[in-house]
């Protein structure tokens, strides 16, 4: 058998860890700590999560509330000034650029649990604010500076402020481009 011992790829492993910590971009280094963090959670570790987020905050300028639930394949590009509130939910293959507001809107709503829901398949651009309890659907696109307070179809794109909703059959229709 040709099987590599579980010795040496434990070691390829963890140098390709160190490589992405040392050498790696912003993006790689968040990912892994997103990764590192959920994994705590879901082993019940969670001083040490606690403890991550808040390096990743602090380090990064990323602020994930420990109690948001996310879903594997989360891309952070460009992973400054994103904050992601307590209670939200998050799909996934979900892409966000930088400066994303996503939670509650008003004092008091991870109480209420008036937090957004992020469909899989999601693509939130540059400056977006998602904010309180509504439910973004599946393969939306949510456009650059968008204020989005009320739900999107699936597949629908939403722009402006407050947020317009485009369903997949208007196409550009009245938008300059």
């Amino acid at each position: 058998m040709n099987a590599i011992p579980r010795s040496r790829t434990t070691a390829r492993h963890w140098r390709s860890i160190t490589k992405t910590v040392i050498f790696g971009d912003a993006d790689a280094v968040v990912a892994l700590y997103v990764d590192v963090i959920r994994n705590c959670k879901r082993k019940g570790w969670n001083r040490t999560g606690r403890v991550l987020t808040r390096r990743l905050s602090r380090g990064h300028g990323v602020f994930i509330g420990y109690g948001a639930r996310i879903g594997s394949g989360l891309t952070l590009r460009h992973p400054v000034g994103i904050v992601i509130g307590e209670g939200v939910t998050i799909g996934q293959d979900i892409t966000i650029y930088q400066n994303v507001t996503i939670g509650g809107a008003r004092i008091g709503d991870f109480s209420a649990g008036n937090y957004p829901a992020i469909g899989d398949g999601t693509v939130i651009f540059a400056g977006a604010a998602i904010l309180g309890a509504i439910r973004i659907g599946r393969n939306c696109t949510i456009g650059a500076n968008a204020v989005v307070i009320s739900d999107v179809p699936d597949g629908a794109t939403a722009i402006g402020v407050p947020a317009r909703i485009l369903l997949p059959d208007d196409g550009a229709a009245g938008v300059a481009l």
